[in-house]
């Protein structure tokens, strides 16, 4: 099923816009926007990520469309994580909070080359959102990097769209509209991000006023209002112009405190029907499409690493104070060792599982059972584990079928030559 681009911006793509935003519009129930994806959602390169990141303005600007509605907005974004890592965050991060009525999901820049990967991990989201909460309307933001200014449609974009075109999930091309700048010389990229992915105030004003519009176009009677792009900040280019500081750029994203709604997840349902119509208007039952890959994370989530059964040797604890830390900003209790006979077990039904590991300047090999099935190594250490801990997947090869998966992991005497120690963390276990 194919849509066309909006017609004032081709980087905008309404597909079956958010007709629940719209009619939502007209009464004063609370409001609740979430914000799902990598470092730069969660205000990387901005000089506050509370208030003048794209995901903070956005919150702003929502509040001030809402006006007399509650309005919260939850910060599910984490440097360095791919939407595998998103679909199975999806519960825990985002759904745990209760109903969800908005939910943008930006993981162009930091999901990789492989195609099947990237599929699977959106493709969950958007099932898994279907699913628990189907009254959330989704959008899907992608920013811009190196990798996702060679063209007018990158790798990366293109596979988030094959996706987003198969649900009628709305996407806003931020890197395309920074690409034809650039090509104008309207904006020069390495002031824009000098670290060829993080943007300054300025680019962060620029991905909120992309989403603006097409807010306002979904949702303000008499479409968008122009403007906007005056509003970029003073990294941008030297044809850019600089905002000024006024209250609007201040405003936390961190709003009213809803009142009567209840913090549940929701509810387990049974398997999605395979073989169904494309998914149907907001107030009407919400029905999936034939999936793109049967093996998508679909049902992918996040269980206690208590959740498993350890060997004499494993403690628990967390980092502590001095000991750095990247790309997290929840707890880190996790369980460790540094005994090299040391292993775990644990079993969950589905078609795939995995773990997720405090990875770090002494962290070890690892090597892993399937179902009782010959080990295999995991080795998980790069150049960024010399310098900081954070927290990294093993995922196991995803079966054909769901069923009963058990897992047993050991540690080993092996580890990286860069490494210091064969230490084991285990932060979390996962399941799909």
């Amino acid at each position: 099923m194919s849509y066309k681009n909006s017609g004032c911006n081709p980087g905008i793509t309404p597909r079956r816009g958010l007709p629940g935003m719209k009619s939502k519009l007209a009464g004063n129930a609370p409001l609740t926007a979430a914000f799902l994806g990598g470092s730069i959602t969660e205000g990387a390169g901005a000089s506050d990520a509370d208030t003048t990141s794209w995901r903070a303005l956005t919150g702003a600007y929502l509040q001030r469309l809402y006006a007399g509605h509650p309005v919260r907005c939850i910060n599910a974004g984490v440097g360095g994580t791919t939407s595998t890592f998103g679909a199975h965050r999806l519960q825990e991060h985002v759904l745990h909070h209760g109903e969800i009525d908005l939910l943008f999901v930006e993981f162009s820049v930091n999901d990789g080359e492989d195609r099947g990967e990237s599929i699977r991990g959106m493709e969950g989201i958007v099932r898994q959102c279907r699913r628990l909460s189907p009254e959330t309307e989704l959008i899907f933001v992608y920013t811009a990097a190196d990798k996702n200014l060679t063209g007018y449609k990158p790798f990366n974009i293109a596979v988030h769209e094959e996706v987003a075109d198969h649900y009628g999930i709305p996407s806003i091309d931020c890197a395309a509209k920074v690409y034809t700048m650039i090509h104008t010389g309207e904006l020069n990229w390495k002031r824009f991000a000098p670290d060829g992915y993080h943007p300054l105030d300025a680019g962060h004003a620029l991905y909120a006023g992309l989403v603006r519009e097409y807010l306002e176009q979904e949702i303000v009677p008499g479409g968008a209002q122009p403007g906007w792009l005056e509003e970029a900040g003073p990294e941008a280019g030297p044809e850019v112009a600089v905002p000024g500081e006024g209250t609007e750029a201040q405003e936390t994203a961190v709003l009213k405190k809803e009142a009567g709604r209840e913090a549940s997840v929701p509810g387990e349902e049974a398997d999605a029907q395979e073989t169904v119509p494309l998914i149907q208007e907001a107030g009407e039952e919400a029905l999936l499409p034939i999936p793109l890959d049967s093996r998508n994370y679909e049902y992918g989530g996040l269980l206690d690493y208590s959740a498993a059964a350890y060997s004499a040797g494993f403690r628990s604890q967390e980092l502590q104070p001095g000991e750095p830390l990247m790309n997290w900003r929840f707890s880190t209790e996790h369980t460790h060792t540094d005994d090299p006979q040391a292993e775990f077990s644990f079993t969950v039904t589905g078609q795939g599982a995995g773990v997720v590991l405090l990875y770090g300047p002494d962290s070890g090999i690892v090597e892993y059972s399937l179902n009782g099935g010959p080990y295999a190594e995991v080795n998980l250490f790069d150049d960024w584990c010399l310098n900081a801990y954070r927290p990294i997947l093993a995922l196991f090869p995803v079966q054909e079928k769901r069923g009963v998966l058990q897992v047993t992991i050991r540690n080993t005497v092996h580890k990286d030559s860069r490494s210091t120690g064969t230490g084991l963390r285990v932060l979390k276990l996962l399941y799909n």
